[in-house]
C-alpha cells in the first residue's frame, strides 16, 4: 500500500507495468478509494491540531471529505447510503464522485443562498491511451466545466436517481470499439466511454437550467500528468482518476470561496498532503524514491513562491507561512542525512596513517615486478623455434573438388582451404555457375540419400550473396556488382527451367518471375567481354518471356484462386488429408474449450451465490486484513478461461495457401527464398516486424507439426496482426461475456516475408563510377546515363572551374549523351585531342562508357549479332574499327617514351581490347597487333620505371610511392592485354613470350602492391581496374596450365631465372616444376632447385623461395601490428637470412650499427624482430608492448618500444618509432628481468620505480 499511494501521487520512475500490480487498482480499482482514506486521515490530524479553524473553508473540505470517503468505498456505495448523504447535505456543502467504471466525475454543490436548487457539474476525468501515446505535446483540461442548475433537489435524492448513481459507480456501460479476428470487441484497455455521465445524466433532470458564469469564477487548466505502463497485460497501469478528481474538485472549491488566492492555498494544501504521506511511508521505501519525492515537493514550493509574488495574501499570508514552515520541517526530517560518508572518511584517514607509518623505503618488494606474461611468452617462444622448420609443398596431386558435375564449390573451402581471396572466391564461383551449374543440376542421382540439389544451391547462394554484397557492393565495383547480377539470375534460371521440366511444378511454366526493375537494369550492367554480353542478352529474353505469363509470381498474392500454392495444395492428396486432419482437431478442441467455460461459469455463479450471504468486515491500514467476503471475491475474479481460435482459417482457399506454406515441396521453397533474397538486395536479411505464424499458440502448436521446412528459410508464413490469444481480449470476463465471446476463428493474416527493393536510381549508381575531380565532379549526372542533357551542361558552364576549359566542361558533359553516339564521339576525342585522357576522370567517362551494356530493345529478329546492343553496334563496322584503330596507334606513338601517362596507356589498352571483344573476325589480327604494342609498350615502361628506382639516390618517400603506383597502374595494361573471350585468347596467349609478359605483369603489380605503403593514394577507380585485371588472371589459367603443359614449364624456369638474382647469376634453370593441384583455374606451380623449394602463383604474381617472398617483407609481415608500431611505413630491402624462414636485412642501420631480423611463425602468426648489432655482437628482441600494460603505468608502456637483451635479460625501453632520430640511443628507462626493478639509466641519480601493486 505504501508503494501504491507514492506510484500515484508522485510518479516514481519506475511503475508498475500493469494493474495487477498495483495496490490500487488490482481486483477492479477495489482500493483506490483508499486515496481519500488518507486524505480523511490528514485532515482529522490538521483538525486535532486546530489548524482546519484557521480558514472557514477548510470545514467545507473536511466534511467534502468525510461524505465522498464513504460512497467512493464500493463496499459501503449502496442506494440507501447515497440517498441518506444527499438529503443530509447541508447548504455551503459539496459532494463529489468519481465513476472509475465510466471514466467521469460529478460535483454537487448546495448554495448556501439557494438550497433548494442545488448545482451539478460533470466532466471527462483522464484522457483515452492514443491521445496520451500519441504525442508528446502536454495535455490539459480546462476548468470548472459547464455547470447546471436543477429545478428541485428531490430530483437528486430520488431512490431511481441513486440506483442510477451506483450503477455507474460499478458497472461500465460503454468501452470503445474495435475488430479483432473479424469481430467487433470491445477494447477494455482504453478508458470507458464518458458519454453517459457527462451528458446524459445532466439530460435526465427536469427544467435543467445552466447556471450563468460568475464574475468571481476563476479558470485554470489541469494538466493530465499520466503514464501508462504496459507490458503485455491485460488491463495497463494508469494513474489514479480518483487522485485527478480530488485536484480538481479541491481546486474548484477554494476558488469559488476565496478568489485568485484559492489557487495558492489549493496547491499548497496539496503539497502538505503529499508532504504528509511521505512522512509516513519515508521509513518503508527506498533512498532513491524518496530523493524524487522530496525533489517534486520542493519543485511545487518554488512555483508557489513565484505565485505569491503576483498575488496579495495579506489576509491569509500567516496560514501559507505556517504551513510552508511546516511542510520545510517535514522535508528536513526526513531527509537523508549528508554525514554518513564522514566515518568512512575517518576510517579511509587511520588506515592512510597506519600504512605511512609501517612503510620501509629499503623493502625490495615494493620495488620488484614479476613480469609473469613476459616470461612466459618468452618461454614460450624458444620451444616454437625448436620445432619449426620450413615444410615444403608435397601434395601436388589433391583432387580438386570441382573436377566432377556431382561437386559444387564453396566459398569457406576457397577461402579456407586453397587460402584464395575473396575476390578470387567470388570468381571462382561465377565461372562454376557460368559453366558448370546446368550439368550439375541436371545430371542423374547419385543415390537416394543424396542432399536436395537445390537445398545445396541455396547454400552456396546465400553463402555468395553475403559475400559478394559486402565485397561489389559495398565498394562500389560495378564490373564485379555487374557479374553478380548475373551469377545470381543465371542461378535462377537454372532453377526455374529445372522445375518447369518436373511434370509436378509443370504449372510454373505459366506462373510470372517479378523482379522489380530487372529490364532497366540490364542497360546499366558494366560487361567487358563479349560472354557476358552475350548471357546478358539470354537472360533480357528469359525474364522478358517470363514477365507475360498469366499467372501471378510465386512472391505476391499467395491466396488468390490461380496462385501457385493455392492450386498445388488442392491438386494434392496428402496436403487435402492434412488440412482435413487439422479442422477434425480444432473442432475437438473446440467442444472442449465449450465445456471449460460452461464449468467455469458454473463455479463463479456458486462463489457470488456465497458472497450475498456475507458482509466485508475487511480493515484498511498499512497492512490491511482481508475478510473472507474479499477472499471469495479475489477468487471468483481470479476465475480465467482462455479464447479458442481455429489455427486455419475457414476461407477454402486461405486454408489451402496456409497449407502449402506448410506442405511446400522443398525445390519450390529453395527457389522462392532465392528469388526473394536477390529482390530484398542489397540487404537480404530484412526485418519485417510482423508475427509468425509458427511462432505463437495456438497456431505454433496445431501447426508445427505439419511444418517441412528447413527453421532457417528466408520466406516465412506471417502476419502483420498479432493472434487475438496474444491480446487482453484472450481471456473475456467469465462473468459477462458468452460462451460465443470465447469462440474466435484465425485472426491471422494470410501473408509471407515482405520485400524491400532498392531504388533503380540507387542501384544505378552501384553501377557508376564516382567522379571527384574539382573541375568535373558537378558533371556527375552526365556519366551516370545516355540522355540527352547538352542544354543543361551549357546551364552549368557558370559553374565551370578555372582548372577546366568551357569547351573541355562541354564536351566532357556531352560525351554520353545519345548511347548511339558514344563511340563517334570518342573517335572526335582521340583525334581533337581536346581532354585528356591522362586524367583519371575522362579516363572514368571513356571506360565506363565503353563497357557499359546500354539498352536493348526485343524486334522479334534475332540474328548472330543480337547480344551487341545498340550502344556497340559501331564496333560490327568494319570501317569504324579501322578508323579508331589508325587514332589509337598514332596516340601509342605519340606517348611510347613518356611512361609518365600510364593513365594512357590504359585506356588505350580497354579501347582496344573492348574492340577486340566485339569486332567481326576480319578486323581481328589488326587489333591483335594494336593490343601486343599495348603490352610492349608497357613492359619497357616497366623497365625504364624500375631503372629510375634502383638508381636514385636518397629517394623521395612520396616520389617513390608514385613511381610505384604508376608501375602497378602499367603492369594492370598488360594483364588487361590478356581479358579476351576464350575464341581470340589463342591470338594473345600462344608463345613463351606471351606467358613470360603475363607473369612479369602479375608479378610486377603484385610487388609494388606490396611494397606501397600508403594504400590511401590508390583511388576507388584504380581498384576497381585491379580487381578486373585478377579476374582477367583466373580467367587465362586454363590457357596457361595447358601451354605450360605442352612446353615442359619453359616459361616458368625462363621467368624464375629473371627474377630470383641467386638463379640469374648461375644462367639458366631446368627445374622440373608440377602443378599443385589438378583445378584448372588455379595458378600456384612447385619446383625444387638445389636445396631449395621454389613456388609461383601466376593469379596472384607471388613468387617464393621456401615460402619465402624475395627481396621485400611479404604483407603478413608488414601489416603485423608489433611491426607497424614501431616501423610503421617503413620498406626495408631483405634477403633470406641463415635460419628457416626468416628475412634480413641487406643494408645497416643507424650508421652501419645493426642489422635487422624478421621471423614470422605461420601456424601461430607470432611475429619475432630481432636487431643484430654489428660490432658488439649484441641481440635484442622488440617486445610487445601489452606484455608490460599489467604491471606497468602507461606512460611506460605506451610511449617507448621494449627491446629486450637477450643475453643480459636487460630491457630497454627507448623511443616508439624507429625514424626518430635518437632510437638507438636514447634508453631513459631500463628493466632487469633477473631482479624485476625498473630504473633510470642515469647511474648518477638513479630512480626505482615503485609497483603500482605493492602495500604503498
Amino acid at each position: 500500500m505504501n508503494e501504491s499511494i507514492l506510484n500515484h501521487l508522485f510518479l516514481p520512475h519506475y511503475l508498475p507495468s500493469s494493474v495487477d500490480h498495483d495496490y490500487f487498482l488490482q481486483n477492479n480499482h477495489q482500493h483506490e478509494h483508499m486515496i481519500l482514506e488518507y486524505m480523511k486521515a490528514y485532515f482529522n490530524q490538521l483538525e486535532s491540531t486546530k489548524e482546519t479553524s484557521e480558514l472557514s473553508i477548510f470545514s467545507a473540505l473536511v466534511n467534502c471529505v468525510k461524505h465522498w470517503s464513504s460512497l467512493q468505498n464500493p463496499q459501503t456505495c449502496a442506494e440507501a447510503n447515497l440517498q441518506s448523504t444527499i438529503m443530509k447535505l447541508t447548504p455551503g456543502s459539496f459532494l463529489p464522485l468519481y465513476f472509475h467504471a465510466q471514466n467521469a466525475a460529478i460535483l454537487i454543490e448546495i448554495e448556501k443562498n439557494n438550497a433548494h436548487q442545488p448545482l451539478v457539474s460533470s466532466w471527462q476525468v483522464l484522457l483515452p491511451i492514443q491521445e496520451i501515446t500519441s504525442s508528446l505535446v502536454p495535455h490539459f483540461s480546462c476548468f470548472p466545466v459547464t455547470t447546471y442548475r436543477l429545478n428541485d433537489r428531490s430530483q437528486l435524492s430520488s431512490l431511481a436517481h441513486c440506483e442510477l448513481l451506483v450503477d455507474f459507480m460499478h458497472n461500465t456501460i460503454e468501452y470503445s470499439k474495435s475488430y479483432k479476428a473479424s469481430r467487433q470487441v470491445n477494447e477494455t484497455r482504453n478508458l470507458p466511454e464518458s458519454y453517459y455521465v457527462c451528458q446524459w445524466w445532466i439530460q435526465q433532470f427536469e427544467g435543467i437550467k445552466i447556471k450563468s458564469k460568475s464574475n468571481r469564477s476563476i479558470q485554470f487548466k489541469k494538466k493530465h500528468r499520466d503514464q501508462i505502463r504496459w507490458s503485455d497485460a491485460l488491463l495497463p497501469f494508469r494513474r489514479s482518476g480518483l487522485w485527478m478528481t480530488i485536484k480538481v474538485v479541491f481546486h474548484i472549491i477554494l476558488t469559488k470561496r476565496l478568489g485568485r488566492i484559492g489557487t495558492i492555498i489549493y496547491k499548497l494544501l496539496i503539497t502538505h498532503f503529499l508532504t504528509y504521506c511521505l512522512s509516513k511511508t519515508c521509513s518503508k521505501i527506498s533512498t532513491d524514491v524518496l530523493v524524487h519525492c522530496i525533489r517534486k515537493i520542493v519543485r511545487r514550493l518554488n512555483k508557489i513562491e513565484i505565485l505569491l509574488s503576483s498575488i496579495d495574501a495579506n489576509d491569509l499570508n500567516e496560514w501559507v507561512q505556517l504551513t510552508k514552515h511546516q511542510i520545510q520541517m517535514k522535508i528536513n526530517k526526513i531527509l537523508p542525512k549528508p554525514n554518513w560518508q564522514k566515518s568512512i572518511r575517518i576510517y579511509e584517514k587511520s588506515k592512510y596513517n597506519v600504512l605511512m607509518n609501517n612503510f620501509d623505503l629499503n623493502n625490495s618488494n615494493i620495488y620488484q615486478h614479476l613480469f609473469q606474461e613476459l616470461k612466459s611468452s618468452l618461454k614460450t617462444q624458444k620451444l616454437r623455434e625448436t620445432c619449426q622448420y620450413f615444410s615444403p609443398v608435397t601434395n601436388y596431386n589433391d583432387r580438386y573438388p570441382l573436377n566432377s558435375d556431382d561437386c559444387i564449390p564453396s566459398i569457406k573451402k576457397f577461402t579456407g582451404k586453397f587460402n584464395y581471396t575473396i575476390g578470387i572466391a567470388l570468381t571462382r564461383i561465377e565461372i562454376w555457375v557460368e559453366s558448370r551449374l546446368n550439368q550439375w543440376i541436371n545430371r542423374p542421382a547419385v543415390s537416394h540419400s543424396e542432399k536436395n540439389r537445390f537445398e545445396t544451391l541455396l547454400h552456396l547462394f546465400e553463402d555468395y550473396l553475403s559475400e559478394a554484397i559486402s565485397h561489389y557492393y559495398s565498394i562500389e565495383d560495378p564490373i564485379g556488382y555487374s557479374r553478380f547480377i548475373l551469377t545470381s539470375l543465371t542461378i535462377i534460371r537454372s532453377m526455374n527451367q529445372k522445375l518447369c521440366s518436373d511434370p509436378r511444378f509443370e504449372r510454373l511454366k505459366l506462373h510470372s518471375i517479378e523482379i522489380p526493375n530487372l529490364m532497366d537494369l540490364f542497360k546499366c550492367l558494366v560487361l567487358p567481354n563479349r560472354d557476358d554480353m552475350k548471357r546478358a542478352h539470354s537472360l533480357y529474353c528469359y525474364f522478358s518471356e517470363f514477365r507475360q505469363k498469366p499467372y501471378p509470381d510465386i512472391l505476391t498474392n499467395i491466396r488468390c484462386d490461380n496462385a501457385f500454392g493455392v492450386n498445388f495444395a488442392a491438386h494434392s492428396s496428402t496436403m487435402k488429408e492434412i488440412l482435413q486432419k487439422i479442422r477434425d482437431q480444432a473442432e475437438l478442441d473446440k467442444q472442449d474449450k465449450i465445456q471449460e467455460i460452461i464449468q467455469a461459469k458454473q463455479r463463479y455463479s456458486c462463489l457470488m451465490d456465497l458472497i450475498k450471504c456475507l458482509s466485508c468486515k475487511g480493515t484498511y491500514g498499512s497492512y490491511p486484513c482481508i475478510c473472507e467476503i474479499c477472499r471469495i471475491q479475489k477468487e471468483a475474479n481470479d476465475i480465467k478461461v482462455n479464447i479458442f481460435e481455429s489455427p486455419l482459417p475457414s476461407d477454402c482457399t486461405d486454408a489451402l495457401a496456409v497449407i502449402f506454406e506448410l506442405q511446400m515441396p522443398i525445390e519450390i521453397r529453395c527457389y522462392r527464398d532465392i528469388i526473394w533474397q536477390f529482390i530484398n538486395r542489397p540487404k537480404p536479411n530484412l526485418n519485417h516486424q510482423m508475427y509468425e505464424w509458427l511462432s505463437v499458440p495456438p497456431h505454433a502448436s496445431k501447426l508445427g507439426p505439419f511444418y517441412t521446412g528447413p527453421k532457417n528459410n528466408k520466406v516465412k508464413l506471417l502476419s502483420s496482426t498479432k493472434s487475438i490469444t496474444q491480446t487482453h481480449y484472450s481471456s473475456p470476463s467469465i462473468a459477462f461475456a458468452s460462451v460465443s465471446d470465447f469462440l474466435y476463428e484465425s485472426s491471422l493474416k494470410i501473408q509471407i516475408s515482405p520485400t524491400s527493393t532498392i531504388a533503380i536510381k540507387d542501384e544505378c549508381l552501384a553501377l557508376t563510377p564516382q567522379l571527384d575531380h574539382p573541375g568535373f565532379k558537378q558533371l556527375q549526372f552526365t556519366i551516370n546515363n545516355t540522355q540527352f542533357v547538352q542544354n543543361h551542361v551549357i546551364a552549368k558552364l557558370c559553374q565551370c572551374s578555372a582548372r577546366v576549359k568551357p569547351t573541355q566542361f562541354v564536351e566532357f558533359g556531352s560525351f554520353r549523351s545519345g548511347h548511339r553516339l558514344q563511340w563517334w564521339n570518342l573517335l572526335a576525342m582521340l583525334e581533337l585531342d581536346s581532354l585528356s585522357i591522362a586524367e583519371e576522370s575522362v579516363a572514368i567517362l571513356i571506360i565506363h562508357s565503353i563497357l557499359q551494356y546500354g539498352p536493348l530493345t526485343m524486334d522479334g529478329k534475332p540474328s548472330d549479332n543480337s547480344w551487341c546492343s545498340e550502344a556497340h553496334k559501331q564496333l560490327l563496322e568494319d570501317n569504324f574499327i579501322d578508323e579508331l584503330a589508325i587514332r589509337l596507334d598514332r596516340r601509342l606513338d605519340d606517348c611510347e617514351l613518356n611512361w609518365q601517362n600510364e593513365l594512357v596507356l590504359l585506356v588505350v589498352t580497354m579501347i582496344t581490347m573492348r574492340m577486340l571483344t566485339i569486332c567481326n573476325s576480319k578486323r581481328e589480327e589488326k587489333v591483335v597487333n594494336l593490343a601486343i604494342k599495348c603490352r610492349r609498350i608497357g613492359e619497357k615502361w616497366i623497365d625504364l620505371i624500375s631503372e629510375t628506382i634502383k638508381f636514385t639516390s636518397s629517394p623521395d618517400f612520396n616520389e617513390i610511392e608514385n613511381l610505384r603506383l604508376k608501375m602497378v597502374t602499367i603492369g594492370i595494361s598488360c594483364i588487361l592485354t590478356f581479358s579476351i573471350h576464350p575464341d581470340r585468347i589463342h591470338c594473345l596467349l600462344s608463345s613463351n613470350e606471351d606467358v613470360m609478359s603475363l607473369l612479369k605483369a602479375a608479378t610486377t603489380t603484385h610487388d609494388n602492391i606490396i611494397l606501397n605503403k600508403i594504400q590511401s593514394n590508390i583511388s576507388t577507380f584504380a581498384t576497381n581496374i585491379m580487381r578486373f585485371s585478377e579476374r582477367t588472371l583466373v580467367m587465362v589459367q586454363p590457357i596457361v596450365a595447358e601451354f605450360l603443359q605442352k612446353t615442359s614449364f619453359k616459361s616458368l624456369n625462363d621467368f624464375s631465372a629473371i627474377y630470383w638474382a641467386v638463379i640469374r647469376s648461375k644462367g639458366t634453370m631446368n627445374g622440373q616444376w608440377q602443378k599443385r593441384t589438378e583445378d584448372v583455374y588455379d595458378g600456384w606451380y612447385d619446383c625444387q632447385y638445389d636445396s631449395r623449394y621454389i613456388s609461383i602463383n601466376c593469379i596472384k604474381g607471388t613468387f617464393l623461395v621456401d615460402g619465402m617472398t624475395i627481396g621485400f617483407l611479404p604483407e603478413s609481415i608488414t601489416t603485423n601490428e608489433l611491426f607497424v608500431r614501431v616501423f610503421e611505413e617503413h620498406i626495408f630491402e631483405v634477403q633470406l637470412a641463415e635460419s628457416p624462414k626468416t628475412y634480413i636485412t641487406r643494408l645497416p642501420y643507424g650508421n652501419g650499427q645493426v642489422q635487422y631480423e624478421f621471423h614470422l611463425n605461420d601456424e601461430t602468426k607470432h611475429l619475432t624482430i630481432t636487431e643484430r648489432h654489428i660490432t658488439t655482437n649484441e641481440i635484442f628482441q622488440l617486445i610487445p608492448h601489452s606484455h608490460f600494460q599489467a604491471e606497468l603505468p602507461d606512460v611506460f608502456v605506451s610511449n617507448h618500444s621494449h627491446w629486450l637483451n637477450k643475453r643480459s635479460r636487460i630491457v630497454e625501453f627507448r623511443p616508439i618509432h624507429f625514424k626518430e632520430a635518437n632510437f638507438l640511443d636514447h634508453k631513459p628507462y631500463v628493466l632487469s628481468l633477473t631482479t624485476g626493478y625498473v630504473v633510470t639509466n642515469d647511474m648518477a641519480n638513479e630512480q626505482r620505480l615503485v609497483n603500482q601493486s605493492s602495500p604503498l
